[in-house]
């Protein structure tokens, strides 16, 4: 998993200091980047997950850098 590694530029799980910024913006728009993609990151991180299983990896992701 991308976040997982920091691949490609992703901020990695847990790490408050690479979130911040992100989080900052608030989760409507950390889920608007995960939704249209971002960076290295394809539309919908590349999955095929449901609207509700994407937002909830986001939150799960964003709780998890606070």
């Amino acid at each position: 998993m991308c976040h997982g590694a920091g691949i490609a530029g992703a901020p990695k799980f847990g790490d408050k200091t690479a979130w911040a910024p992100r989080l900052a913006a608030g989760i409507d728009a950390v889920y608007a980047s995960a939704v249209q993609g971002k960076g290295g990151m394809p539309a919908r991180g590349g999955a095929q997950a449901s609207d509700e299983d994407l937002r909830a990896a986001v939150e799960y992701m964003a709780e998890a850098a606070k």
